[in-house]
């Protein structure tokens, strides 16, 4: 199911190493080529290796999409070569001790393709919007229990990302008509030039806007940011307001948000209502159009209740989306309820809950809330079973052992696992530690296995 490594190109070791996050240091530059935009792209990125190595492997998430070429690669010592993995993946052969330091750069260039391009469409060009998630090299993490990259297939539905939170030090080069809204502080440097900087960012994001309108509120010490068409103004400002309130009540139930600002972004996107990054919501337009006119009542306050939920559960702990998908969407949904319940709302989610999982199941009935993402044909049942069933789940476990123990747990959760990537297993272990048997019987209704 896994792609197979070559033994000559990874050359992995027996013993791995509790390690720090890698940094990036990117210089992007963006022109516009008719219906085309073209990226070159300048990624330096540091660290210390994980394990005795042969060789570093890095993803371009978007390559299913939009073909990425490797123009150079190089260390301290001079050109390097590049190997092929798969249509994403490369590996670049750099014998490495473990700790061992190294720093590697790379060029690149790649064609932005017209929206939808692939995936969720956030690597695409728009009208006054161009979408750029993933458009670097990331270092895949390192797996210490399976000793080997952390290497799962790219799928066309679902989040594909794992990755260790890293520094992140970024320059993006413009048409100069067009703003920059990033993961990070943004800073115009100059004409046509946005620097931007990130320090424990799982990943770095940023789209390209123009003909478009913000406002601000400050929340907690938080600058949270709302930007949208001029001509839905009504719509960005409850999002706003909606992020204001989501982030201060999740701040009071698992703690602080860790970043000094929170931009959120009405984009265009298809089989997705939002997408998150650290300290960046994209949220999808037509819902925006959709409020403006009165409808989708329900589904506009689910976007920001789930995407900012995401600030904690992704962004700050980390998992395996690929393999372990529900760690953070079944977590993150479950979360919503609490700021959907203060807007009113919650008899509704729970009863759209109820009916998206049993609708699921109807679509994929082998499937669990807990099965990897390719348990989950096109997509098949995907949403109804892991997020809402998930959440269905966490509510089971919350009549067990109580609303505040079980926050007390995921407060644990969050402090043990903050800026690493955490397992099902982890999560798992911690709510049992808290809850004792009567945890242990939910999961095993729901799993049919004691973790």
């Amino acid at each position: 199911m896994l792609p197979v490594l070559l033994g000559i190109l990874l050359s992995l070791a027996v013993s791995a190493l509790s390690w720090a996050g890698p940094s990036y240091r990117l210089e992007l530059e963006l022109h516009p080529v008719d219906a085309l935009w073209e990226l070159e792209g300048k990624a330096i990125i540091a660290g210390h290796a994980p394990a005795d190595l042969g060789a570093l492997l890095f993803r371009f998430y978007q390559g299913y999409n939009a073909p990425f070429t490797v123009v150079s690669a190089r260390d301290d010592e001079g050109e390097l070569p590049v190997y092929p993995v798969d249509a994403t993946t490369f590996g670049v052969p750099l014998p490495l001790s473990r700790g061992q330091t190294f720093s590697v750069t790379l060029e690149y260039a790649a064609e932005i393709p017209p929206f939808p391009g692939g995936g969720y469409g956030t690597f695409s060009v728009a009208e006054d919007v161009v979408l750029l998630a993933q458009a670097y090299p990331l270092l895949l993490p390192w797996d210490e229990e399976r000793e080997s990259w952390t290497l799962e297939p790219i799928l066309s539905w679902g989040d594909q990302v794992v990755a260790e939170v890293a520094d992140y030090s970024v320059t993006v080069k413009h048409p100069p008509t067009w703003q920059v809204v990033a993961t990070g502080e943004e800073r115009i440097s100059g004409s046509g030039i946005t620097e931007v900087r990130g320090r424990n960012l799982r990943e770095f994001a940023f789209v390209l806007i123009k003909n478009y309108t913000g406002t601000s509120r400050m929340a907690d010490g938080v600058e949270i940011r709302s930007w949208h068409p001029r001509g839905l103004r009504g719509a960005g400002g409850k999002a706003l307001e909606l992020c204001v309130e989501a982030l201060s009540l999740y701040g009071e139930l698992f703690g602080e948000y860790p970043f000094p600002e929170l931009d959120v972004v009405a984009v265009p996107l298809v089989r997705a209502a939002g997408v998150e990054f650290p300290g960046l919501i994209l949220a999808g337009i037509e819902y925006y159009r959709r409020y403006q006119t009165g409808e989708g009542e329900l589904i506009f306050p689910m976007i920001f209740a789930h995407e900012v939920a995401h600030q904690w559960w992704y962004a700050q702990v980390g998992s395996d989306q690929v393999r372990e998908p529900w760690v953070d969407e079944a977590l993150a949904t479950y979360t919503s309820g609490f700021a959907m319940a203060n807007w009113g709302l919650y008899g509704e989610l729970r009863a759209y809950w109820e009916r998206t999982y049993e609708l699921g199941r109807s679509r994929n009935p082998s499937a669990t809330p807990f099965d990897p993402l390719w348990r989950f044909p096109e997509g098949k049942g995907y949403g109804g079973i892991v997020y809402s069933g998930g959440a269905l789940f966490f509510l089971e476990l919350e009549k067990a052992m109580g609303r505040e123990r079980l926050l007390s747990a995921l407060t644990g959760y969050l402090t043990e696992f903050r800026w690493k990537l955490a397992t099902g297993k982890d999560l798992l272990s911690i709510l049992v530690e808290e809850g004792g048997e009567a945890v242990e019987g939910v999961i095993r209704d729901w799993r049919r296995a004691v973790p």
